[in-house]
């Protein structure tokens, strides 16, 4: 004889989507234990008697179901039956893979077996496996005869009637005329035969069957999500587009001076997270509409976000630096031993390649004035060709051409200045200041 025995858990295959479970308590004549699903196949209802009433003694039939988010692997599995006290073994192979939330119908292969029932099998079992009151059906994870109640490789088991090796505290109710033995709900576990089971009508489900009521679940998809600030790093020729992802993948984004967009960035890989996306060669103080979008790393599922829209700053130039290389200066009129100043600056519009300046005179101690014009000029190729300053506080006729110039990669043309002046004999000693003006066209 058979000895009862706690079942094993056996580990789900895989990962899966997210299910909620809800606990309750059932009511019957005593209390009942609080159940919550079950975290490994179990034996889930068993008929013994025919779906139509009396006479139809072949369909015997045993339903699994899987309480779990995961698909579990039945290949290498077996369903078993004994009498009630361990007796005349029969073993039913088991293949195939069934699916979480799902079910798999193991059907007696009978003479008289409802052909309807023999359909809907996941599992054709050999006419011996004639299941009667008082039996015990067991679930194991191998394929081979189990050595008795207390079997490593037994998952779960149930035994009704008078059966002594049931689980828990009691057998199962005894399967009375065209009824079976049912968990309710499916899958719920409390290690328990007597309290996990009930009479029911028979409702057998193999793994083609779908219902609404079939648990809880469903999958988040991949998703790509504006950044707040969804954009960053604004100059007039360019911006960083901010986003995250649920999920690693590829995106690139559109952009455009509508939501017709036009232009794209090329796909690149992102991780689950936040991501960037650097825009450059943009136009300054326009408006630009774009979108990111993108799928995950298997391909089969995109997003894209809602159109938005950001405007570059206004065009010009900036001055990024101002250095005197020569500071003091002899009043001698002549550039080699006067002033100079670098001037480091950005012109954001790519179209506009002059450039022009201009100075106010210059003032000193005692009110002592230097006219700028005639005494100043300023080159943009390092001194390889000059713009003379011809008046004060006026913009030569002439332009410095800085179309083939940029000294660097970030956005924007980037250029030097270099700007001297002579001051006159007999000019006073001093301090002396002045203003100038920059001009791009």
């Amino acid at each position: 004889m058979f000895t009862r025995r706690e079942k094993k858990m056996p580990q789900a295959l895989g990962a899966g989507i997210f299910c909620l479970a809800v606990l309750a308590w059932a009511a019957a004549d005593a209390p009942r234990a609080l159940s919550a699903p079950a975290d490994h196949l179990v034996i889930n209802e068993v008929q013994i008697d025919s779906l139509i009433g009396a006479g139809g003694t072949d369909d015997d039939w045993v339903e699994i179901y899987n309480p779990t988010a995961a698909p579990i692997a039945l290949d290498g599995w077996s369903v078993q039956k004994t009498t009630g006290t361990g007796g005349t073994l029969v073993r039913v192979p088991l293949a195939g893979t069934i699916a979480a939330r799902g079910y798999w119908l193991i059907v007696r292969n009978g003479a008289t077996t409802n052909p309807d029932l023999a359909n809907q099998a996941d599992t054709l079992a050999s006419d011996n496996f004639s299941l009667a009151a008082n039996n015990i059906v067991y679930l194991a994870n191998n394929n081979e005869n189990i050595t008795g109640a207390d079997d490593e490789n037994i998952i779960d088991r149930v035994g009704w009637g008078t059966a002594e090796n049931y689980e828990g505290a009691g057998p199962a109710p005894a399967i009375t005329e065209a009824k079976s033995i049912s968990r309710t709900p499916d899958g719920e576990d409390t290690d328990d035969n007597q309290t996990d089971f009930t009479i029911t009508n028979p409702t057998p489900r193999s793994s083609a069957y779908t219902s609404e009521d079939n648990g809880l679940d469903g999958e988040v998809l991949f998703t790509l999500i504006l950044a707040d600030p969804a954009v960053s790093d604004l100059t007039p020729v360019s911006a960083t587009i901010n986003f995250s992802a649920n999920s690693a993948g590829s995106a690139q984004a559109e952009y455009g001076l509508s939501a017709a967009y036009g232009q794209s960035t090329p796909a690149a890989p992102i991780t689950a997270g936040a991501s960037a996306i650097g825009l450059t060669g943009l136009a300054c103080g326009t408006e630009y509409h774009f979108t990111v979008n993108g799928q995950d790393e298997s391909g089969a599922e995109t997003d894209a976000t809602l159109d938005a829209t950001f405007t570059t700053l206004p065009c010009g130039l900036r001055l990024d630096g101002l250095a005197m290389t020569k500071t003091g200066a002899k009043a001698k009129n002549n550039y080699e031993e006067g002033w100079e100043w670098q001037f480091a600056l950005t012109i954001w519009d790519a179209q506009e390649t002059r450039v022009k300046m201009k100075f106010q005179p210059w003032t000193g101690p005692n009110n002592a004035l230097i006219n700028a014009g005639g005494q100043m000029r300023f080159s943009a190729n390092a001194g390889a060709s000059w713009v003379e300053i011809g008046a004060n506080n006026e913009y030569p006729g002439q332009s410095a051409d800085v179309s083939g110039l940029d000294l660097s990669a970030e956005p924007g043309r980037q250029i030097n200045i270099i700007v001297q002046m002579k001051v006159p004999l007999s000019s006073p000693a001093g301090h002396y200041t002045s203003a100038y003006g920059l001009l791009t066209e």
